[in-house]
């Protein structure tokens, strides 16, 4: 044997000390791990009692109040999308359902809240209506009109409107708004109407006379002249304008000039723009005539009522009608005319007859009989803007016959809703 091989085999190489393999501690440590989160799985996953609707029911522990809905098959309504004033903008996208636990109802952060932990009494009901995202907004309020219900011989603004200012709560989705809190006052325009009936009991009737002027015109003044009475004649515009030197005879005589329009056409039936041109053009041919200016109509038919005073834009202040109608459009005969005039004649009447419009003889073989009769019932002659002045009803302004829409002032589009 070699020297070499003998001392290998003296000196064999040194081995480490083994301490045994790592895989079954790592092994063990994941099962650990396996088992344990096994456990919270199954914790977090358990079931627990709860009493929905009157039945007792297992569900997920920390199950949604929309969890348990779901997992009950609970059939509910939901509620709609409500605009600020009321109105349904979206059917079923309100509330899915609403809930009570424990005899507590939960608003909509308190459901969404909810987690179940057991034992808990609820009751899921239908949703309840939500209403639409909103903001405020500071507007200008408009003025409404508030009608008169009795009619009387004289309807007239007896107050214009004035905007106010309000908060109003102004749907986002809708758009409506709704009055929150009023800043300033509105002020809505009132027609009234009435029987002018002079405060210190004075005994006058109003002659008036419609259609004119026109051939016939002329005579009526001297007639009236010829007694010291004095008349209002509702002139149409177009006739005035055609014969300004029989507007400037009216007024000279110490009569009043007012609108019967200018067309003569039924105001009731035209719409808003037509009419206010109808009665704002008479006016203009009017005053363009040599006549003060007037804001004074009376209407074709008599026919003028709350609608028509909300189309009319706040063109006129004072719409006349009559209490004692001659009927001489009829061509009854001087002796019906003068009866239609006269009986029963009271204090603050207004008498109808025609100067314009057709053949007006017999009203010219009346007029010196009627203003006889009633001046023997002591009755003196005024013109409407003398009778309207004498009734402290009616405003100042519209008793000078030429009241127009005061500065600050707007005319209505709307009427005040009946109650």
């Amino acid at each position: 044997m070699s020297r070499t091989s003998a001392t290998s085999r003296k000196n064999p190489t040194p081995r480490k000390p083994s301490h045994g393999s790592p895989v079954p501690v790592v092994i063990t440590f994941l099962l650990l791990v396996v088992f344990a989160a096994g456990g919270v799985w199954m914790w977090s996953n358990r079931t627990v009692s709860v009493k929905v609707n009157g039945e007792q029911v297992q569900v997920r522990v920390d199950s949604t109040l929309a969890d348990i809905v779901a997992s009950e098959e609970i059939e509910v309504t939901p509620g709609n999308l409500i605009s600020v004033g009321g109105n349904v903008i979206t059917e079923g996208e309100g509330d899915p359902f609403s809930a009570t636990v424990g005899g507590k109802e939960l608003d909509s952060e308190q459901i969404e809240a909810f987690r179940a932990k057991g034992n808990e009494e609820i009751v899921i009901g239908n949703g309840a209506n939500v209403t639409e995202p909103s903001h405020e907004e500071e507007r200008e309020t408009q003025p409404k009109m508030e009608p008169y219900e009795k009619i009387g011989a004289v309807t007239f603004v007896a107050q214009w409107g004035k905007p106010g200012k309000a908060v109003y709560t102004v749907g986002d989705t809708s758009g409506e708004a709704v009055l929150k809190e009023e800043i300033e006052s509105v002020q809505n325009t009132v027609i009234q109407s009435v029987n002018p009936k002079p405060d210190d009991g004075s005994k006058v009737i109003a002659l008036t006379f419609d259609d004119g002027p026109s051939a016939y015109t002329q005579r009526y003044l001297d007639i009236l002249d010829q007694y010291g009475a004095r008349a209002t004649f509702f002139c149409l515009g177009s006739a005035a304008a055609s014969k300004p030197d029989l507007v400037k005879a009216i007024e000279d005589q110490g009569s009043q000039v007012a609108s019967h329009t200018q067309n003569h056409q039924q105001l009731t039936t035209l719409d808003a723009s037509t009419l206010q041109a109808e009665v704002s053009d008479a006016f203009s041919a009017i005053s363009g005539s040599g006549a003060p200016a007037t804001t004074v109509l009376r209407p074709p038919y008599g026919d003028f009522n709350n609608d028509t005073w909300l189309a009319s834009g706040g063109t006129l202040s004072a719409s006349v009608i009559w209490n004692l109608d001659s009927e001489d459009w009829r061509l009854p005969g001087a002796d019906a005319i003068v009866a239609n005039c006269t009986n029963g004649a009271f204090s603050g009447a207004i008498v109808l007859m025609h100067d314009g419009g057709g053949n007006r003889d017999q009203d010219l073989e009346a007029l010196p009989r009627i203003i006889e009769t009633l001046q023997g019932k002591g009755y003196q002659f005024v013109t409407l803007d003398e009778l309207m002045a004498m009734d402290s009803r009616i405003p100042d302004d519209v008793a000078s016959g030429n009241a127009t829409l005061p500065e600050g002032c707007v005319w209505p589009t709307e009427m005040v809703a009946a109650q």
